[in-house]
């Protein structure tokens, strides 16, 4: 059909000649009906073309973009394509549009037009920081959560860990022009920094390794909430194998702005009052259930004077910043420390997976016990030959404690966990003599005289 037409042209056109002259002023234009994304760009030069693109992108590129993901916890403001570093590529749009030539635009004419032919529009990353956009992400996704494990209502509740998300800057582009051509809605692309801890290896932790209680009188509030607000900190904590937990670091310092009370503490022996008072009972319950998990403990000191909610030898202080209780896990398999506070009761347990075969038992031995005796001082502020008791003192204390594993009720290991020494404190007792009297005299107890009389001495 084409050299019917060729050969019909040369024969209207009569000389050579004149088809020289013809194809030497014809200009190839992109084929009619030929869209760019929405533009019309059929029959125009791939400069003219280009032109338009750049027309159509003036208004489309501060056109505002939805900026989308699931895990954004709070919607991100607006942006336009441009805040987000992509403008149109005009010269590559239509660098490989279809072009008619002089043989396709004299069919055309015969033939009739062409279907309608549709490009995407091309777009390219102009080097626009994203920095301000990052910021913006991590602020919306929210903070960070460690992995956790707990005991609650009789069950394990697994928490898994949510890791950092940070934009994926490589799949920007691509999201931004989907949008362009769809909704307007971005959506953004993240990825997902790696987890410490994996939801696999989170639900290697199946069953209650161990568990200790003790208990304190519900009525003291204060000691109570300094209790309740260590313990907090602690439950679920996930330890990976090898991992240490130190209960100082974990629970932090104990301070008035974090919400702890004064409450009665012991110090060099004696009773005082200070912040965080109770808590070395939180430290002495988690020092006794990881003691039954067989936890391999790193630092541990016993308090002055014994604790009243444990057996002796089994206590544990601890004291910003220096004295503290560190325990490590010996398993190749994930652990995790969970605490329940109950009014008048705080228990610990050690999550992980149990060894129904293995039995493990405490004991002491070499217990001694002696008296720090009794210091007497002198107080003129009493009456007269009498005496008060200003600190009841402690006694002494000596002991060892042993754990012993038992496999199958074999006896597989007997260990020394520590000697503990109380040093106590002697009882005070402050007094005020009865004076001597006078030769010839004979001193007589009297009434106190009211205000502005003189003593009157009795005579002998």
């Amino acid at each position: 059909m084409k050299k019917v037409v060729i050969a019909s042209f040369l024969a209207v056109g009569g000389l050579g000649g004149v088809v020289t002259i013809v194809a030497a002023r014809f200009e190839a234009t992109i084929v009619p009906k030929t869209f760019v994304g929405v533009v019309d760009v059929g029959g125009r030069s791939k400069l003219d073309a280009a032109k338009l693109l750049r027309m159509w992108w003036e208004g489309e590129r501060t056109k505002k973009l939805t900026l989308v993901n699931s895990i954004f916890q709070k919607q991100l403001p607006p942006m336009t394509a441009g805040q987000l570093g992509i403008s149109v590529d005009d010269q590559a749009s239509v660098a490989d549009l279809p072009m008619t030539d002089l043989v396709q635009a004299v069919t055309q004419r015969v033939e009739g037009a062409p279907e309608q032919k549709k490009f995407d529009v091309k777009f390219k990353s102009v080097g626009v920081g994203l920095d301000g956009l990052k910021k913006t992400i991590t602020e919306a996704i929210g903070p960070t959560r460690p992995a956790k494990v707990i005991f609650a209502a009789g069950k394990l509740v697994r928490k898994p860990e949510v890791s950092r998300y940070q934009l994926d800057d490589a799949h920007l582009s691509a999201a931004v022009v989907a949008a362009l051509e769809a909704d307007g809605k971005v959506q953004v692309p993240l990825k997902e920094a790696p987890k410490r801890i994996s939801d696999e290896e989170l639900a290697k932790i199946t069953d209650v390794m161990s568990e200790y209680s003790t208990h304190f009188p519900s009525y003291q509030t204060s000691r109570n909430t300094n209790i309740r607000l260590a313990a907090a900190k602690l439950n679920g904590v996930v330890l990976m194998p090898g991992d240490k937990i130190s209960f100082n670091k974990t629970v932090g310092q104990r301070t008035v702005e974090d919400g702890y009370r004064e409450a009665p503490v012991l110090k060099n022996g004696k009773h005082d009052r200070g912040i965080g008072g109770g808590i070395c009972q939180v430290s002495t319950t988690m020092y006794n259930a990881t003691l039954l998990a067989d936890l391999k403990i790193l630092k541990r000191q016993n308090h002055s004077i014994p604790s009243v909610y444990v057996p002796v030898g089994r206590d544990a202080t601890v004291d910003w910043p220096d004295l503290d209780l560190i325990v490590q896990n010996p398993y190749d398999k994930p652990i995790a420390i969970s605490s329940e506070y109950q009014s008048g009761k705080i228990t610990f347990r050690v999550l992980g997976i149990k060894d129904q075969a293995m039995v493990v038992k405490l004991m002491t031995n070499n217990h001694q016990v002696w008296s720090r005796g009794t210091q007497m001082i002198i107080d003129k502020s009493l009456p007269p030959g009498t005496r008060k008791v200003i600190e009841k003192g402690s006694r002494a204390h000596s002991i060892d404690t042993y754990r012993i594993v038992l496999q199958n009720g074999v006896e597989i290991r007997r260990e020394l966990l520590n000697h503990s020494s109380y040093n106590g404190s002697p009882a005070t007792i402050a007094y005020n003599p009865t004076p001597k009297a006078a030769p010839g005299f004979q001193w007589i107890p009297q009434a106190p005289k009211p205000a502005g009389t003189a003593p009157v001495p009795i005579g002998g």
